[in-house]
């Protein structure tokens, strides 16, 4: 039996929060990255057209250093957040063009970053060696993270026309994509109620283009994500919450081929594509598409070490805790969660708060104790959802899922007790289980 480290526990509450917004730009953006293997040099080149983001701008020359950029990769290689380090780019390198900023150092000294054109016309980037750590595919995905006073801009490119060794480039968003994207992260985060539109902008999209694959995906999401706040009871789901499971495991069936071909791209999707087909088996009591859910979690943390690490841990709500399964859960917590936890020092965006889902540790937290709760471990429920509170109460967390967690301490005997009885129909639900929360938890900004 092992308990959280709390050496561990301590440090990532000592994690800074980021107060700055996180700005999603999706409008007509493209990237082009190139690598030379002779030299080890490269560039990139990235661009954002008219995006509703960039209406207003931040003033970048204002001294001292008030902007910065990091361009980073996720290697199929290693599954990990790769690039240079975020660099400042200096105020005095700054001037006024019509409608925004422009930034130029021909030596690139600040990571190889030449230019940076910030309109609200539009964004672009160049960056060449020396200087700039290149971009080595095949990749997941490539991004930018471009800070300017209080904004945190992130440009985010998923699908590729090419991506190989020396060169990757992206497809360029479709305006229904972009804005399906956009509606998707609205809310998400929490920013804007705009499912509908979310619904709307990536039908359009991937009728229009069938190998849209950034925008199947993003529709599997939003139907699985539903399908959680619909869905208290995985084994009981109502005849609408199982509608919502088939759309998003057809979505992703459309997806994980584009995305993913066996070998390299992104490994995490196949992820999420077996949380559907693992959610449809058990909500339409299948056995042999449960089994084959269980089997494509399986497959997905193969593939990927740290960030697939925990998919298996989709089945902890939907089976008894006297289920072999559920030893293998709890095995994943105590044994695979110190292992994984030594990539994390230089993995903040998947391990911590510094991403796309700014309460990852929060919410992470909170399932872990509820899965030691379910398994009758008391002492670790308690830790783990101190965690959780401990860092929500500091971090801006929603005050609903604040509350969520401090009443599982207030009531954590009798919550373990119901769990342990043999009566499945008074269990309490899984952290996201019903509701609002599901994903919220840790994306809700």
């Amino acid at each position: 039996m092992r308990r959280i480290p709390l050496l561990v526990s301590l440090l990532l509450m000592l994690q800074a929060v980021d107060a700055r917004a996180l700005t999603l730009l999706t409008e007509s953006k493209v990237g082009a990255f190139r690598h030379d293997p002779a030299t080890g040099g490269g560039s990139a080149q990235i661009s954002v057209g008219r995006d509703r983001a960039l209406a207003q701008l931040e003033d970048p020359t204002v001294c001292p250093a008030s902007a910065s950029i990091r361009i980073a990769s996720y290697p199929t290689a290693t599954n990990l957040v790769t690039g240079g380090p975020e660099v400042a780019l200096p105020c005095e390198r700054w001037s006024r063009i019509p409608g925004g900023f422009l930034y130029r150092d021909p030596s690139g000294a600040a990571g190889g970053v030449r230019t940076v054109r910030y309109t609200t016309r539009g964004l672009s980037v160049d960056a060449r060696a020396p200087g700039f750590e290149p971009v080595v595919g095949p990749v997941g995905y490539v991004q930018m993270w471009l800070t300017v006073g209080d904004t945190r801009y992130l440009v985010r490119l998923h699908d590729f026309v090419v991506n190989g060794a020396e060169t990757v480039i992206s497809r360029r968003a479709s305006h229904d994509g972009a804005a399906g994207e956009a509606a998707f992260w609205d809310t998400l985060w929490g920013d804007a109620e705009r499912t509908e539109d979310a619904l709307r902008y990536l039908e359009r999209a991937v009728a229009r283009n069938r190998r849209d694959a950034r925008s199947h995906f993003l529709l599997g999401m939003q139907y699985l994500n539903l399908y959680g706040q619909e869905t208290r009871d995985l084994n009981h789901p109502s005849e609408g919450a199982k509608s919502l499971v088939l759309k998003s495991r057809a979505a992703f069936d459309r997806a994980v081929p584009l995305l993913w071909d066996g070998r390299n791209g992104d490994s995490r999707v196949p992820g999420f594509a077996a949380a559907a087909t693992y959610a449809k088996g058990v909500g339409f009591a299948d056995p042999a598409l449960t089994a084959r859910g269980i089997e494509e979690l399986e497959y997905a943390t193969s593939i990927n070490t740290l960030f697939n690490s925990f998919d298996l841990l989709a089945v902890a709500p939907a089976i008894s805790n006297k289920d072999p399964l559920y030893a293998r859960v709890i095995d994943l917590l105590d044994v695979t969660f110190p292992e994984v936890a030594g990539y994390c020092g230089t993995q903040q965006e998947i391990c911590f708060n510094d991403g796309m889902a700014p309460h990852n540790l929060e919410g992470t937290f909170i399932l872990f104790g509820d899965i030691y709760a379910k398994g009758g471990r008391t002492d670790d429920a308690r830790d783990y959802y101190g965690s959780a509170l401990g860092i929500g109460s500091n971090s801006g967390w929603d005050a609903r899922f604040v509350a969520a967690v401090q009443d599982r301490l207030d009531h954590l005997e009798e919550r373990v007790a119901l769990y342990q009885d043999d009566d499945p129909s008074n269990d309490p639900p899984f952290v996201g289980a019903g509701g609002a929360g599901a994903c919220a938890y840790c994306h809700r900004k």
